[in-house]
């Protein structure tokens, strides 16, 4: 199947959905933000930026990974200070991220389809003079358009999973000669870049440069040691619950009681993913007898048989970090989310633990798992098992901690080595202003 078969079927998809995508738009208002930029019709600002610029373009299409991204932005930016720079999302929370947390990002606009006629007007109209799309984001006729245009594209921090080799896999007559064309691959493992070029990627254009991730972390001092010790629980053994979802927690407090058996005076942080949540997670404390506080309505001491701090706030978890014991990183025990991040943890020295789902840092876990600094669990009791002996041994939990701590160390850096490749196909090179 070549790209023109792609294109006749992505036709035929179209016109299949576009009753049902009518429909969609009359009954759900939220589907029509940036319609108009999704079918080629960039805002002004955008257009009137890259007029005659030779813009860089970055796509990320998530928050996730466009958070990612900031260090990559801003050294880009300190790099070639003259050069515009745009960003491409697809979803409206990460156009609203883009716009309020990225002071990097020149301009910031949705992602066309990817169609011919749309690709074509969108990329005449912005005239990149490099295309840097992360993670997995391959399209077809975009990528194709860049390579017919002589326009480098560069995947950046770019992951390959097995699943996705094989996805690709099965529609190889398309998407080998688009991976072929693609100018240099920037890879976050060995791993994803040998599944990569057995999915047809030039090995001459591939290279492990790591993960941007590692390089964006912020451990925010002592702020939370300084918090718990105005609460009077700053003396207590700490277990973090960090970013955790429902289930989650209720494996975490079974666990936490059984360990309270054994130390008394474990305090247990629960920091719930999402805000919304707060409050069934306080119901939930409260069903099962639990002696809580909550952080938006204690400044004073707690009272000394406190067994829970719940993180009813935003922005804090990370400033907790130094003050734990172990992490627990949530979004792992289920299906779905994919973990959350335990580089912030692990980067301050302390042993981290996750479920086995956790495929948004399958690269780090594989790496803090084989250097033992950091343990996967699987239920209430493993979590138990696991905790129990780092909670009593001081010297095995400075060991794992310091492990977890060289094992994110190790793979700092990603941005440097990545602006290396960069600079090798940049036609407007600047020397640092940093």
């Amino acid at each position: 199947m070549s790209l023109a078969v792609y294109n006749v079927l992505l036709t035929a998809l179209i016109v299949i959905a576009f009753p049902f995508a009518v429909m969609a738009l009359i009954l759900r208002p939220r589907y029509r933000i940036g319609l108009g930029q999704r079918l080629g019709r960039l805002p002004s600002d955008v257009i009137q930026l890259t007029q005659g610029t030779a813009p860089f373009w970055l796509h990320t299409p998530s928050v996730g990974e466009l958070l990612a991204t900031r260090p990559f932005l801003y050294a880009l930016k300190a790099r070639f200070p003259d050069t515009p720079l745009v960003v491409s999302v697809q979803t409206t929370t990460a156009y609203q991220t883009a716009m309020e947390r990225c002071p990097e990002a020149d301009g910031v606009f949705y992602f066309p389809l990817d169609y011919p006629l749309v690709s074509r007007r969108v990329l005449k109209r912005i005239g990149p003079q490099v295309f840097f799309f992360t993670e997995t984001e391959i399209w077809p006729n975009m990528l194709a358009s860049l390579a017919r245009q002589r326009i480098p594209a560069l995947l950046v921090s770019g992951r390959f999973s097995r699943r996705a080799q094989q996805r690709y896999g099965l529609l190889s007559p398309v998407f080998r000669p688009i991976l072929q064309s693609i100018t240099a691959y920037c890879m976050q493992t060995q791993e994803d870049a040998q599944r990569l070029i057995a999915a047809g990627a030039d090995a001459q254009r591939v290279q492990v440069t790591g993960n941007f991730k590692v390089d964006g972390v912020n451990t925010a001092g002592d702020v939370g040691r300084a918090i718990l010790a105005q609460t009077g629980l700053g003396d207590r053994p700490l277990l973090i619950g960090a970013s955790t979802h429902d289930s989650e927690e209720a494996a975490l407090l079974q666990a936490v009681r059984e360990l309270r058996g054994d130390l008394p005076h474990l305090l247990l942080l629960l920091a719930p993913r999402h805000p919304e949540r707060f409050s069934s997670v306080e119901a939930l404390l409260q069903r099962q007898n639990w002696r809580y506080i909550k952080r938006s309505a204690y400044s004073a001491p707690a009272p000394p048989d406190t067994e829970v701090f719940l993180l009813d706030t935003l922005g804090e978890l990370v400033s907790f970090y130094a003050a734990a014991s172990l992490v627990f990183v949530g979004g792992s025990l289920i299906r779905g989310p994919g973990g959350h991040s335990m580089i912030e943890p692990a980067l301050v020295g302390v042993p981290v633990c996750f479920g086995p789902y956790t495929h948004n840092f399958s690269s780090i876990v594989a790496e803090l798992k084989k250097a033992h600094g950091g343990i996967e669990i699987y239920d209430a009791r493993s979590l138990y098992d696991a905790a129990l002996p780092l909670l009593t041994d001081a010297n095995l939990r400075q060991k794992t901690g310091a492990l977890a701590r060289k094992t994110i160390e190790q793979q700092q850096g990603a941005v440097e080595r990545t602006l290396d490749v960069v600079l090798q196909h940049c036609s407007t090179y600047a020397p640092s202003h940093s």
